[in-house]
């Protein structure tokens, strides 16, 4: 199911915002997704995420209006990393459904104001895009 693949990859950014120095090779390993095309699928996310990591989040900043990005809850920041790759990079799943699994992510794992930052985030980043 694209959703848990899609959280599983958001748990390898969130691992990433600690260590720039992650290994690359157990970063990858999403060995607990037991369909192919959803391994796949957390894989680009997650490609697209380490990628583009300067774009995304020069992105994500420009929406941000009295914080830097360096000052986000690392949830947050990493809900939104994942998300934006998805929106500008991925562009095969719909802006609404990207932006309802980032608010669902941002529920699960998030704090209690998590979801409406994320959702007025994406909504300005979709919105300028």
């Amino acid at each position: 199911m694209r959703t848990y693949a899609r959280e599983m990859a958001f748990c390898k950014v969130f691992e990433s915002l600690f260590d720039s120095t992650t290994n690359v090779d157990g970063i990858y390993d999403f060995t607990s997704l037991k369909n192919e095309e959803d391994r796949e699928f957390a894989t680009t996310l997650l490609n697209l995420c380490l990628e583009h990591k300067d774009e995304i989040e020069d992105t994500i900043s420009a929406c941000l209006k009295d914080y830097s990005l360096q000052r986000l809850y690392r949830v947050d920041r990493a809900i939104l990393c994942l998300a934006v790759a998805e929106i500008k990079y991925y562009k095969l799943t719909p802006f609404k459904i990207v932006i309802n699994e980032a608010v669902n992510l941002a529920k699960k794992y998030g704090t209690e104001k998590s979801y409406s930052f994320v959702n007025g985030i994406l909504k300005n980043i979709v919105e300028e895009n």
